[in-house]
């Protein structure tokens, strides 16, 4: 991996909070809202796998009850995991994983199907 490529990918991690920021007061519905929120996760995930951050480093965005952070019985969301764990192993573009999350989480939501 160049140089320009890896500039180019810390770019888009750094506007990725922008959009996210921006989307906040569109969303109409929880269901919307969760969708997005897990397709952000997925992009900064594939973006930090081709930095180099360790996979344990990001984990903690799947647990499901963040009061129990201290404890050592962690739950965490398998769904959340899958999309972390697969933006890992994804060779395309970061914005292909986006739709990829998005979408799948859209077919599974009632509201969104529409």
């Amino acid at each position: 991996m160049n140089s320009l490529h890896k500039k180019l990918m810390l770019l888009a991690f750094l506007v990725a909070p922008l959009n996210a920021t921006a989307f906040v007061t569109v969303a109409e519905n929880s269901a919307e809202y969760r969708c997005y929120s897990q397709a952000m996760i997925g992009f900064d995930s594939v973006i930090n796998s081709r930095l180099g951050v360790l996979p344990e480093h990001i984990l903690k965005l799947a647990v499901l009850d963040h009061s129990k952070l201290a404890s050592s019985q962690l739950i965490y969301s398998r769904s959340m995991l899958k999309i972390i764990l697969n933006a890992y192993l994804w060779q395309d573009s970061p914005h292909n994983y986006v739709v990829k999350v998005f979408y799948h989480c859209a077919q599974q939501e009632g509201s969104l199907k529409s």
